[in-house]
């Protein structure tokens, strides 16, 4: 295993998409709705997941009941989530603003959440979410000689959100606060040689924004404008990037226009200016996307362009296309091909989401997409079963590559993970598959096989990127308000011809849970049942057999 790390080491040593900004809706009890019972699930997710909200994707299934709060986002690398159907306005108005959780397990796994949306008045919305999550118990390390290490990891999130409506227009201000600690894995017993560089670690975040957006339809152009200063800091150095704080001040929004009911033009941007201590180059990335959209019910085109531009560290121009085309048949289908591409700004906070033990040789580039060629079918045949099938080829300039984790540094005993970039090259193909009957069962499918490409002699970037991987769920109302949930991970990594490949992913999960008075929801869960070790998307060795319960209500 020294040797397999060492070969990485040298191997490694040898080398946004655009962000879109779309309006906000109105604030109306199906938004909150779908916020409080999607966003906040009662289930508990592994450490190092970010719950998110699924992405609306048309066509939808036909419309069913929703069997809320009950619904663990599979798998948060998967962007496909199938679409919710909406329960009628009469249940959507009861919907409650707030929602808790907490729970706890072995290994000292505990995750809380408390989230609550306030209407101060008809036009005052005032949104606060906190969220603390992590583990403090042994893992069996991925070095050769080391003990079971005891790997601890806390984060800690609050954030405030205001939003006041006026006739035409909304103003909206808030920020967040995150502090994450947690420690590094030795390389060989606690109690050993005296590290230069402390095996503790905390980053702090932290974020403010003002917002002005225009109501849609309200004036003769939409507009949304929002301005902030972001901050990232490490507590201590890491090597060969010795100071780690960095600052952001951060722009983005769009203007668009209507020429008639069909068609529309318009301009998103997005800036980004960052501004480091001793250890980064200061530089600014400066984003556009003009565009222009038509849509007639059955067919929908847009055509622009993502013009990017990065001034000092090695400033550039980049260019990619922003081009989707989409036809709707038989009401419920649909065929497409998409022609889209962009940059994405490689900051401490993208680092740290990739890996928190993330450490670099050099500061990193935007990792630009010269063309992503993607084109699939989507369709739902019958009420309650839907499918995507799809297939592409990517084009990524300066893609983040992570490796097993090894000593960067003579004067550190701790592993870090390693952060490199290259240009990569990478054909995929998948299929999704999704089947509802009623509330009663919830099953989904889904498979991508990946071929990658890089610069011959740099195989060894691959050593953590995915060949094929396989999620599927089951979810089953056995009686009344009991359900039980099955959840598989299967995830071959690249071949390695010249050294040992890495270990694939398999973890099973299972789940159930009792709802009482359509509020309160008691839970419990296993993770790793098999027991299975490997290194999770992180880098570091995953945890072993694990559970957990708890217990979530919605007031």
């Amino acid at each position: 295993m020294l040797m397999k790390s060492m070969m990485i080491a040298i191997g490694l040593g040898g080398l946004c998409v655009h962000h879109a900004y779309a309006q906000e809706q109105a604030d109306t009890t199906l938004n909150r709705t779908v916020v409080v019972e999607n966003q906040y699930n009662p289930e508990v997710m592994d450490a190092f997941k970010i719950n998110v909200l699924p992405e609306v994707e048309e066509p939808a299934v036909p419309e069913q009941h929703i069997d809320y709060a009950t619904s663990l986002h599979p798998f948060s690398a998967w962007k496909f989530t199938p679409m919710q159907a909406m329960t009628s306005d009469e249940k959507q108005q009861k919907a409650p603003g707030g929602y808790a959780r907490v729970a706890y397990g072995t290994r000292n796994n505990v995750d809380a959440r408390l989230s609550y949306l306030w209407d101060i008045s008809r036009r005052d919305c005032l949104s606060f979410d906190a969220s603390f999550y992590g583990m403090n118990g042994k893992v069996s390390s991925s070095l050769p000689d080391a003990d079971d290490w005891g790997s601890r990891f806390y984060r800690t999130d609050v954030s405030l959100d205001y939003r006041h409506g006026f006739r035409k227009v909304s103003l909206g201000m808030g920020g967040a606060f995150a502090s994450q600690v947690f420690n590094y894995m030795p390389v060989e017993s606690e109690g050993g040689e005296e590290a230069f560089v402390p095996g503790r670690q905390r980053y702090t975040s932290g974020e403010g924004y003002f917002r002005l957006a225009s109501v849609e339809g309200a004036l003769p152009v939409d507009f949304s404008f929002q301005a902030g200063l972001q901050r990232f800091s490490r507590a201590h150095d890491i090597p060969y990037l010795r100071h780690g704080s960095e600052n952001i001040v951060h722009t983005l929004g769009f203007v668009s226009g209507a020429v008639n009911e069909e068609q529309k033009v318009g301009i998103g941007f997005a800036m980004d200016n960052l501004i480091h201590d001793a250890g980064q180059a200061d530089y600014t990335l400066l984003r556009l996307n003009p565009y222009y959209t038509f849509d007639n019910g059955r067919m929908r085109l847009r055509a622009g362009i993502h013009a990017d531009a990065q001034f000092g560290h090695d400033g550039k121009l980049m260019v990619s296309p922003d081009v989707k085309l989409d036809f709707f048949f038989a009401d419920t289908y649909r065929v497409y091909v998409h022609a889209t591409g962009g940059t994405e700004l490689n900051g401490f906070r993208r680092l740290n989401e990739l890996s928190p033990y993330w450490a670099q040789a050099g500061q990193m580039q935007a990792s630009y997409t010269p063309v992503d060629l993607k084109a699939g079918l989507k369709g739902a045949p019958v009420p309650g079963l839907s499918f995507h099938l799809y297939g592409g080829y990517r084009i990524v300039k300066d893609e983040i590559f992570k490796g097993c984790p090894f000593v960067m540094d003579e004067d550190s005993p701790y592993a870090y993970v390693p952060f490199m970039q290259e240009k990569a090259k990478v054909g995929y193909g998948g299929a999704e598959f999704a089947c509802q009957y009623k509330d009663w069962i919830d099953m989904t499918l889904k498979g991508v096989y990946s071929h990658w490409d890089v610069k011959e002699g740099m195989e060894a970037l691959l050593y953590l990127k995915p060949e094929f991987a396989l999620d599927a769920s089951v979810r089953a109302k056995v009686y009344d308000d009991l359900w039980v949930k099955a959840q598989c991970r299967f995830e071959k990594r690249v071949g390695m011809k010249a050294m040992e490949d890495a270990e694939s992913v398999n973890n099973l999960s299972l789940s159930a849970g009792y709802g009482f008075f359509n509020r309160l929801n008691v839970f419990a869960g296993v993770n790793n049942l098999l027991n299975c070790g490997y290194l999770t998307e992180t880098g570091y060795p995953v945890q072993g057999f694990n559970v957990r319960a708890g217990v979530s209500v919605r007031f």
